[in-house]
């Protein structure tokens, strides 16, 4: 039995329709690649083709599911019927968590989410525990301890049932690389885990491999993505929307086509058993589904003989 499961982070934006039963005719409406990219039956067979087993939703897609498929158990069944195990989890993120007084309306939120990743039968919620550090950066230490306070009352509701808050960093968040390892240890680690997304941790400086080694106990999942531009400088990381660049300079890659160790990384996920959901996310390609299958084949190929 395998040790870890792969799932893939939707950035497939809104899909318009449940399965298109008249492909060919859809097809020649435009004669373009846009058919096969248009319908949840087609995606989630890209999925099953491609080895994955679930897939990580973000927020907004619970609202498109209970619309197009009318409940949250049918988009289930769908998508177990047509190979795939189930979610993963769901991405979820907070403002200005640093704000008490702000701090009820964010548990209300959350325990939404939190309903609804039970519903979906998820194990994670992966959550960015604060806005980005230009709109609210940077931090004192009485702040790192409100947003502390919030996120353990998210991941006490969660673990009630059976899921498990995960701290997911974005490059960019107001938790950055002077305070990214404080602010975890200050959160309690019988309610909040840790979501280790490899090419956000590496571009703000901190070595992924070395930071798994030391946390390991603290990482229940994983982002898995390459970068070839770590770290980055502050003026980067502390500037306006910088996950986007105007000029399409990317700052993530498929593992494998960067300069992050990853079989360093395996061997280390073998020494301590890790076990559980490893999440692929391609944020930044311009062919999602090339991105998902060049992953697979480097996981399958170059990791996977290491750890599985």
């Amino acid at each position: 039995m395998e040790n870890l499961k792969y799932s893939y982070m939707m950035h497939w934006k809104l899909i318009p329709y449940k399965k298109i039963e008249n492909f060919r005719d859809f097809y020649y409406i435009d004669r373009s690649n846009k058919a096969y990219f248009s319908d949840w039956d087609k995606i989630v067979k890209y999925h099953v083709g491609a080895g994955y087993k679930g897939i990580e939703l973000m927020p907004f897609e619970r609202h498109q599911m209970k619309t197009l498929f009318g409940s949250i158990q049918n988009f289930v069944d769908f998508i177990k019927e047509r190979g795939l195990e189930g979610i993963s989890g769901m991405f979820h993120g907070l403002g200005e968590s640093f704000d008490r007084s702000q701090h009820k309306a964010m548990i209300e939120e959350a325990q939404e989410i939190i309903d609804d990743t039970y519903a979906f039968g998820g194990e994670l919620i992966n959550l960015c525990p604060v806005a980005n550090y230009n709109r609210v950066g940077p931090l004192s230490t009485e702040q790192l301890k409100a947003i502390a306070e919030v996120v353990d009352e998210i991941g006490k509701r969660a673990l009630d049932k059976g899921i498990s808050v995960c701290l997911h960093n974005e490059f960019f968040c107001a938790t950055n690389t002077e305070n990214h390892n404080q602010f975890l240890e200050m959160t309690d680690p019988r309610y909040v885990f840790y979501c280790l997304d490899t090419a956000q941790v590496a571009l703000m400086g901190i070595d992924p491999v070395e930071f798994y080694d030391k946390y390991h106990d603290r990482v229940k999942t994983f982002h898995l993505k390459d970068t070839a531009s770590a770290p980055l400088p502050d003026s980067v990381r502390h500037s306006q929307d910088p996950e986007i660049q105007p000029d399409g300079h990317r700052w993530f890659w498929e593992p494998g086509e960067g300069d992050l160790d990853f079989k360093s990384l395996w061997k280390l996920l073998k020494k301590y058993n890790q076990k559980g959901w490893v999440t692929i996310e391609t944020d930044g390609t311009p062919d999602l589904l090339a991105s998902m299958v060049l992953t697979k084949w480097y996981i399958d190929h170059e990791l996977s003989p290491i750890y599985k």
